[in-house]
Order: C-alpha cells, then structure tokens, then sequence
C-alpha cells in the first residue's frame, strides 16, 4: 500500500495493461485505495477479470476495457464507454507497452512498427480520446505514461531491452514533455522510467541472473507497487508537469 494517498472519491480514472503486468495491476490497486473510480483496460480479458475482481472487493466502481491500446478506434469507443459509464475522465496511467528483445538489424520493419505502435503510438491514440473532456472540465487532469531506464541509456544487451524499444520509450519521455507544455495549464503530464520490475517473464531473468542486482545500489528487484506510489504522487501533484521520475532503485542515476 503506498505511503502517499490522495483523495480522488468520484474521480475517473483510465490504467492500461491493468490485467497483464504487476505495474497496471499494482497502480489500479494503489489508485483503488485512494477511492477513485476506475476503468482498467488490458487486451487480455482473462488476466483483466482477475485484476477487477481484486478491486471491486474494495467497493470502488470499476469498469473493465478489452482492447488493443494501438487501435486508435478502439481507444476512442473505450475512452467514449468510460466517460459515460463513470461521469468524468480526471487520471490516464499508460502503462501498456511491448518490449523488443531483437538487435535492430535482426528485426523486421513490421516488428518495427509494432513496438512503435504500443509503446507510443498508444499515448497519442489515449491522448485524442481523452484530453478533449479534461481540458473543458473544471477539475481538469493528470496524464502519467509509463516510459523505462532503458529510454535514457539505451537498452541492454542483457535484458529484454534493445535498441528499438530504447527508441520507443525515449519517444515516451519526448511526447510527455511535449504534450505538458501542449495542454497546460489544465492538464499535468509526467512520466515515470522504471528499473527492473518483477513480473513472471523478468522473474524468470533475474532468478537465473541473480547477480544483475550488483548494479542496483537498493539491491532487490522493484515490484508494481513501487510503481504505484510514483503515480500516486503525480495524482496528488498539481504543479508539476513535464517531468520525468526514475524508479529504479538507483541502476541508472541522471
């Protein structure tokens, strides 16, 4: 649970990849905790239905969105659905990403294109759907998507980050500062670049690399919910904008 809670009862919120990863998953249950009324998208409707049945024993509403965030129709009717559905759209987490394990010569145009698509691709198709209600609403809005260290340093040869998801998520950071100067003063849009975050495949990695830890002064892999306590603090804060936070346990310090 994260040691900053901010009251957001009646207050929209969007979380991508809310099914799939313990970074959509942990953010919708920190956000759930500080009573926001949520819709929680993910293309995986099974692993989504597990992650609204955690939330709903917490009383918030929540509404479930199946649907491929590169599909710029799709975001619209979802965005469309949850404004009807939970009265406003204050809060857009994009969490939802692919990575790209492929050196780039090794890859095709159209792999290419799709980790373009997911990583950023997705943001302007979010971006479209919702900020035309933030902006004329009253309360306005807080936009955070979800970059990585490999954004700043270029990916790893050891890891599932090469180069062309480098490319993608550094466009995350480029699109956040941009779009902060775009929709201000209204609307906040911050980025956060995390570290190692647990989840079955980097688990996986990490319990067959132990030693990867070496590089991380905290020391321990990060988890969703580490994740979760930086959205928090975006929520909360509403003179802060373009920003970028690492979380990642000091792998990579700027």
């Amino acid at each position: 649970m994260p040691d900053l809670v901010v009251d957001l009862k009646g207050k929209g919120v969007i979380v991508t990849a809310a099914g799939g990863s313990s970074i959509g998953s942990g953010c919708a249950l920190a956000l759930a905790r500080c009573g926001a009324s949520l819709a929680l998208n993910d293309v995986n409707e099974g692993a989504l239905r597990r992650t609204v049945e955690t939330i709903q024993v917490l009383g918030v509403p929540v509404l479930p969105l199946v649907g491929d965030v590169s599909d710029y129709q799709r975001v619209q009717d979802m965005a469309a659905e949850t404004i009807e559905t939970l009265g406003n759209v204050f809060g857009l987490v994009n969490i939802a990403g692919a990575s790209m394990p492929k050196p780039i010569l090794d890859m095709t145009q159209a792999e290419w294109a799709s980790t373009w698509n997911v990583n950023v691709t997705s943001l302007f198709n979010w971006a479209h759907a919702v900020l035309p209600h933030m902006l004329a609403s009253e309360q306005g809005g807080r936009i955070i998507n979800n970059s990585s260290v490999s954004g700043k340093q270029g990916g790893d040869e050891n890891s599932v980050s090469r180069g062309a998801y480098a490319a993608a998520k550094a466009g995350v950071l480029g699109l956040t500062r941009g779009l902060a100067r775009e929709v201000a003063p209204k609307v906040t849009v911050n980025a956060i670049c995390p570290g190692l975050i647990l989840n079955p495949r980097t688990t996986q990695l990490y319990e067959a690399r132990p030693e990867m830890m070496d590089r991380y002064p905290m020391q321990r892999p990060g988890e969703g919910a580490d994740i979760a306590k930086a959205v928090i603090y975006f929520m909360a804060a509403d003179w802060v904008t373009g920003e970028v936070t690492d979380v990642n346990g000091g792998y990579f310090i700027d």
